[in-house]
């Protein structure tokens, strides 16, 4: 990626961040010097270079009258960055309570076929809470394929994200639950009675139940806590009644 652009996804404009490489080539320079640089009007540079200024990109010193500007280190960028991210997380329980308070609209996506239900999978990643499954193991396996299964619990497990696994009792299953304690898993296996043909994750405030059939395997993602409420309540009789 051109450095400018990677400055850019920081929050600043395209001459902006033209103005700031500008200032970290030429170390100590004039506004005259810097807009002849970057080809930008006088007027406009003393605008950014103030605006960079109060950021604490830039800072300047006076030697006969003349100020002179300098650059300031590029890891202020990086601390500016953690500063904002730290802000954010401050107040993001507010935030999320707002937006409940709102009444957040429930929504549906549908994903069809196994690329397609992988972004199921890596959404759970980036929800970044546990989760709570119920499971046709092998059928999943069989669908996906053991190496795919392996690196998406080796991603789970990065992320120190545990999950409760519902499951029928089969030789892969069994498995499976011999690796729980290492996987930041528990397993349990349903009663022989309950066939079950798709699985259905719970996760954060969304519940993704996906139907595994081998010509068209699809999902439905759906993002709302009610649902989740009333699934995860579901999930929990299961869980009693399995072994």
């Amino acid at each position: 990626m051109h450095i400018q652009k990677v400055i850019e996804q920081f929050g600043y404009r395209p001459n902006t961040a033209r103005v700031y490489l500008a200032g970290l080539q030429l170390g100590e320079a004039t506004i005259a010097d810097i807009a002849a640089k970057v080809k930008l009007p006088r007027t406009s540079v003393q605008v950014i270079v103030d605006e960079l200024h109060k950021d604490g990109l830039m800072n300047f010193y006076v030697k006969k009258r003349y100020r002179y500007w300098i650059a300031e280190n590029p890891e202020k960028l990086l601390i500016r960055n953690r500063e904002r991210d730290a802000s954010l997380r401050a107040v993001m329980p507010e935030l999320a309570a707002l937006r409940k308070k709102g009444g957040a609209k429930p929504t549906a996506k549908v994903f069809g076929g196994p690329e397609e239900i992988g972004l199921i999978l890596e959404d759970m990643i980036a929800t970044k809470h546990n989760i709570l499954a119920l499971i046709a193991w092998d059928e999943w396996a069989r669908l996906f394929g053991t190496e795919y299964m392996t690196d998406l619990i080796s991603n789970r497990v990065r992320h120190f994200l545990r999950m409760r696994m519902l499951t029928p009792k089969s030789d892969l299953s069994q498995k499976l639950k011999s690796k729980d304690s290492r996987e930041l898993r528990e397993t349990r296996f349903l009663p022989e009675r309950f066939a079950i043909r798709t699985t259905n994750f719970i996760y954060g405030n969304k519940v993704a139940i996906i139907s595994l059939n081998e010509k068209r395997p699809t999902g439905v993602l759906i993002e709302d806590e009610d649902v989740k409420d009333t699934m995860t309540v579901f999930f929990e009789a299961l869980w009693e009644r399995s072994s």
